[in-house]
């Protein structure tokens, strides 16, 4: 069970797949984006750049061959989050550092390119104080390309073109990306796990991080009205590894029945207990809060 996330979720952030919800206006920030950076990097370290050409195809199978050519929505082992099987979507996973260059093993960067968007996604999470940030370009800032990923460097806080590259936060708050993001910052699903770490063929770029009692909180008083809660039945064998929140957690359409491939080393053994957590969502029976940032 510790090698996979049962959390997975439809249309959200990263994770990754899509924009956290409908478009909205963007109404005034409390924060601007440079302000809402600065919070960021006395939390998690410098905010790196990237450029999405950097980052790892997100590989697309059909009867476990990978294709290189779109496929009709559905038509692909391994879907994304809205159930399409387009090729050209990319993920990156950055070291964090200190100002100074030095490695911060403690803080990880992910950046997200939907292939054919004009935007760019990235989340920072500090695995130690649970310290987290949702970060989302402007749309439009990137070249729309409906195959390759623009290869254009990001703006860091020390460029002047900042605000004019990157959303004020409380533009990306009002999106809702707790809803899917509620208990982990970072969304596992079989499409995304699919691009491994170029060192690595067995490690998913996807960080695998989220344990039943590490912290979990939002930097920025812009998103102090986000909920973050999992689920919580003592004695679940699958929430002694796993932490998560909502129903998308099991087989639908577009994800995955993780009972079938669920503890790796006996697949389907803990049937039971998969079937207690999607009977306990179902109910609407009650979910706990995440455990608080150090």
């Amino acid at each position: 069970m510790r090698k996979y996330k049962i959390v997975l979720a439809i249309a959200c952030l990263f994770i990754l797949s899509v924009k956290c919800s409908k478009d909205e206006p963007t109404p005034d920030s409390e924060l601007s984006a440079i302000e809402q950076a600065q919070l960021i990097e006395a939390k998690l370290g410098p905010i790196p750049t990237f450029t999405c050409e950097d980052g790892v195809l997100i590989p697309i199978y059909v009867n476990g061959i990978e294709v290189f050519e779109d496929k009709p929505d559905g038509a692909c082992d391994n879907p994304d989050l809205k159930g399409a099987c387009k090729v050209g979507s990319r993920i990156g996973r950055i070291q964090g550092t200190y100002e100074n260059g030095d490695p911060r093993a403690e803080v990880v960067w992910v950046f997200f390119c939907r292939r054919g968007d004009n935007f760019a996604q990235m989340i920072g999470h500090n695995t130690t104080t649970g310290k987290t940030c949702f970060l989302e370009l402007k749309d439009g800032y990137l070249p729309t390309n409906t195959f390759l990923q623009p290869n254009v460097d990001v703006p860091t806080p020390k460029d002047a073109v900042y605000n004019d590259a990157w959303k004020a936060p409380k533009a990306i708050a009002i999106q809702g990306c707790n809803d899917c993001h509620r208990s982990d910052p970072f969304i596992h699903s079989r499409w995304v796990v699919g691009a491994k770490m170029p060192n690595n063929p067995n490690e998913p770029v996807l960080p695998e991080l989220a344990t039943p009692s590490s912290p979990y909180c939002i930097i920025g008083p812009d998103f102090k009205n986000w909920e973050l809660k999992h689920t919580y039945i003592q004695g679940n064998s699958c929430l002694s590894c796993h932490r998560l929140s909502n129903i998308n957690s099991w087989n639908s359409s577009n994800n995955t029945d993780w009972n079938l491939y669920m503890p790796p080393n006996n697949p389907g053994s803990q049937a039971s207990d998969y079937q207690e957590i999607k009977d306990y969502i179902l109910n609407n029976l009650s979910i706990e809060d995440v455990p608080p940032c150090n």
